[in-house]
């Protein structure tokens, strides 16, 4: 398949009813009366504006926000799912679809693997299934908020990509678009900008520097993007590294907002404990998984009325790094994770401006002009041998070659990608035996 050429298969051949059909909610419709949870709602009095859950399970959600059958907390108002999420809940939702349904609608193959584009399309299809049902039990009076993200086949496959990011939209009409950042397909930033330009919300994951929150926002304004820190802190033996982090890329994003128009939203993602919020306090949006809202709900170390904000703080003296880390990493390539040079910023808003990028189609173009401009670290297209160390797990190997070889940022962008696509593969096996039995 040309990944550069229009497509016109099965996800132009699907009537868009069909698909909806077979993305109707499991779960009737609940209006609930909303109650604010009091530390939930410090964090909004503080600037947040949305709270979303890192899970693909109503049943655990419902489980921390519903008070009893007729309320529920209002603070939590969205939730975002990716690949390993999704995983934990397929064989729910698959059991509740008709494999014959799966066959005639997509052309499934009986006697052979389903295409890159079927895989991804059924992908879609059970994504915004998970999306109608949070919809439902959740939403109450107000917008809810999922994001979806696009199966990692998509990734190299642009006109694909988008097309089924809008298949998803029309089947959850309240789904933000996960796109990754690929450090190894340029084209992720070309599919965020032209999403954004029809009006798709796109939240640009994978993203673990302020060097990358900034080119999300100036290249594509995507609505949503993020740092997760906690694999920063686990990753590279610290405490407040991922907070210092977030910090620096929200203080980015404010300037951006003034002084480039820009619409973009910071994602503080993969917390690991409460505390984070204390130390994060006033960022845009927080999603965190089910256990660590929890906690904060929960805990009676502080009070909420103790909670400030955190905006103007820098952690850039008390990171917590490990000394053998900080030994063999160097303070230098560590502070790439958090400061922006100025001449990148530069780079970034004179290309923008320009109508090579409004019109620009072409991945190798693109990479062409950052490393022109002396940035084309920000990519990474991995050897062969590359890929098992890459795969092997979340978190950079401190014993590896390409933790010493890479940015820190694009090294971390890629190992997440490459965990997203492990869970990928199986849910594709899954989905494959499901209809062919």
């Amino acid at each position: 398949m040309d990944a550069h050429s229009p497509h016109t298969g099965t996800v132009t051949g699907i009537a868009s009813e069909a698909m909806k059909v077979l993305a109707r909610p499991t779960h009737p419709s609940r209006r609930s009366t909303l109650v604010p949870h009091p530390r939930l709602d410090a964090l909004r009095r503080l600037g947040t504006t949305k709270i979303y859950a890192d899970t693909a399970d109503v049943e655990e959600l419902n489980d921390l926000i519903a008070i009893d059958e007729q309320s529920i907390y209002a603070d939590v108002d969205g939730n975002t799912a990716n690949q390993p999420l999704v995983h934990k809940v397929i064989q729910h939702y698959l059991s509740r679809f008709d494999p014959r349904a799966f066959v005639e609608q997509f052309v499934f193959p009986r006697e052979r693997q389903p295409t890159p584009e079927q895989s991804a399309l059924c992908y879609a299809v059970i994504c915004a299934k998970i999306g109608n049902d949070f919809d439902h039990l959740f939403a109450g009076e107000r917008s809810w908020e999922v994001s979806l993200q696009l199966h990692m086949g998509l990734t190299r496959f642009p006109d694909l990509a988008k097309n089924i990011a809008r298949s998803i939209r029309r089947m959850t009409p309240s789904a933000i678009i996960k796109v990754p950042f690929a450090p190894y397909a340029p084209e992720c930033f070309i599919v965020a900008r032209d999403l954004e330009r029809e009006g798709i919300p796109v939240n640009f994951t994978s993203t673990f520097s302020a060097r990358q929150v900034v080119a999300a926002a100036l290249l594509c304004n995507v609505a949503r993007t993020n740092i997760f820190l906690g694999r920063l802190d686990q990753g590279l033996q610290a405490c407040l590294l991922g907070a210092h982090v977030s910090l620096e890329a929200q203080r980015n994003l404010r300037r951006l907002r003034q002084s480039a128009g820009v619409n973009t939203q910071l994602i503080v993602a993969s917390l690991r404990n409460w505390e984070t919020f204390l130390h994060t306090a006033g960022c845009d949006i927080y999603t965190a998984p089910v256990k660590v809202y929890r906690d904060w709900m929960t805990q009676e170390q502080i009070d909420q009325d103790q909670l400030v904000s955190r905006l103007e703080q820098s952690y850039g003296d008390r990171l917590g790094i490990s000394a053998q880390v900080l030994s063999e990493l160097g303070s230098e390539r560590i502070a790439r994770l958090y400061d922006v040079e100025p001449s990148f910023v530069d780079f970034l808003m004179t290309f923008r401006e320009t109508h090579e990028w409004a019109e620009l189609t072409d991945p190798e173009a693109l990479f062409k002009r950052f490393e022109e401009a002396g940035f084309g670290d920000i990519f990474y297209s991995p050897r062969q041998n590359d890929w098992a160390e890459i795969r092997r797990g979340k978190i950079p190997d401190l014993n590896g070659s390409l933790i010493r070889q890479l940015p820190l940022d694009t090294l971390y962008s890629l190992l997440a990608d490459a965990d997203f696509e492990k869970h990928q593969e199986d849910m594709d096996a899954q989905v494959a035996q499901y209809v062919s039995s």
